[in-house]
């Protein structure tokens, strides 16, 4: 099942390629070809079918964060060059560019980005430095809103960690192979096969992921986290969100909060709370001591050496959270 909300995808190709120059087909959209916050083109005139375009490969490819490089690969594989501007380790809700970063910028043809405010701060800089014909592609405005409705992820304010449901994860590749496929119509089967054997594997990850949690009784599903990152996976798999220590890093919660939530795992016989990979786990610690909870630590958007990819990290969740909140 696909998750766009993109119910004019195939208006907005015909329009792209009727814009396109004689440079190879690697000229952007004319402005009236631009595409609307849900990827609804906003062209209403009669455009010319043209063969497909093709782009001088590989193509270089910049996403905003290190787990979304592997998707990008994946898809596009050896026609890709792939560079993710945020460094292995470091916080996307907080991270600045460097003159090293915009240097990266030089050359790429596509820039992928979350939205949500996790990274959208970083869109202006990416805007400033871009090559004129490249493209920037936020994920969210494209992602239909797991609430319901016809709402996207964006216009329905969604928490911006979705990836960490499979079923909106797969929409992230998705969504490269489109763009790819926009711009280099020559080679869209190969795209669009790598991307369907991609969406495959993820679907058969959800089974695993389910058959592991399933040990975990349904008066333990319940998670204190350090920051507000897990109402998509929570909703997928069955679990509560009964609290968190801060809505987004970076900011630190007044001792009342802290109290709060010790109070919180005492009442709701919380037998562990986590913290998270990559940031500092002293607030968690706080809440452990004062509860009588043991401290466990989940990934939410920050990868290791150890855990590299959207598979490791779902893998990882799941046998830490079997492992302190499956039962004696």
């Amino acid at each position: 099942m696909r998750f766009f909300a993109l119910p004019a995808v195939v208006v907005m190709v015909v329009a792209l390629a009727a814009g396109c120059g004689d440079d190879g087909g690697t000229g952007a959209p004319s402005e009236g070809d631009t595409p609307g916050a849900a990827g609804v083109s906003r062209n209403s005139a009669p455009a010319t079918l043209r063969p497909p375009t093709q782009l001088s490969l590989p193509v270089k490819v910049a996403v905003t964060m290190p787990l979304f490089q592997p998707w990008a690969q994946i898809v596009g594989k050896e026609n890709v060059q792939v560079i993710s501007l945020i460094p292995a380790g470091a916080d996307p809700h907080t991270y600045q560019f460097t003159d090293a970063d915009l240097q990266q910028m030089k050359g790429v043809k596509f820039f992928f980005l979350n939205g949500l405010g996790l990274d959208t701060r970083l869109q202006d800089a990416i805007e400033a430095n871009r090559d004129e014909d490249a493209h920037v592609i936020p994920f969210a405005p494209n992602i239909r809103s797991p609430q319901g409705g016809d709402k996207t992820a964006e216009e329905a304010g969604d928490n911006a960690h979705l990836w960490l449901d499979p079923s909106l994860a797969t929409v992230y590749p998705e969504i490269i192979a489109d763009e790819l496929n926009i711009y280099d119509g020559v080679n869209q089967d190969f795209y669009t096969h790598n991307f369907t054997a991609y969406r495959d594997q993820v679907t058969a990850l959800t089974a695993e992921l389910t058959a592991t949690l399933a040990g975990i009784p349904q008066e333990r599903r319940k998670l204190i986290t350090y920051h507000d990152a897990f109402p998509h996976f929570a909703r997928k798999f069955g679990f509560q969100v009964t609290g968190f220590a801060v809505p987004a890093p970076g900011g630190q919660p007044a001792q009342a909060e802290i109290d709060r939530l010790a109070q919180l795992v005492r009442d709701n016989h919380i037998p562990a709370v986590f913290a998270e990979h990559g940031y500092d786990a002293d607030v968690i610690n706080q809440v452990a001591s004062r509860s009588g909870a043991a401290v466990c630590t989940l990934y939410s958007d920050i990868l290791d050496s150890a855990v590299g990819s959207y598979e490791d990290l779902m893998h990882a969740n799941a046998r830490e959270l079997v492992r302190c909140l499956g039962g004696p």
